[in-house]
């Protein structure tokens, strides 16, 4: 099953929207994440940043040469099992609600 298939599965709720050059997912109005060939783009907010972008297979989101301390990119290889997946779709809806 295709990774955007897999969130969409995961966020039967989420209004979706072409961006970032995928397929974005919005949870109350809130981008809470966006599928990609690169991978899944993963809001965690400030507070979880730090801890989340140490984990392999995952970096920080850099837009226009600036890092941004609230998402991550996580790889394909990362999201492997539909454990993995769901951990990070929660963190992201919950991101998105704290943000919105």
């Amino acid at each position: 099953m295709e990774l955007v298939d897999r969130v969409r599965a995961a966020l039967p709720r989420a209004q979706e929207r072409r961006m970032f050059g995928g397929t974005g997912f919005l949870v109350d109005g809130a981008l809470a994440c966006s599928v990609s060939p690169r991978g899944l783009l993963v809001r965690t907010g400030r507070e979880l940043f730090a801890g989340l972008v140490r984990r392999p297979g995952v970096a920080p989101m850099v837009m226009g040469g600036r890092t941004s301390r609230g998402w991550v990119h996580v790889a394909p290889d990362a999201l492997g099992d539909d454990a993995s997946l769901r951990e990070w779709v929660e963190v992201a809806v919950s991101a998105a609600r704290a943000a919105g």
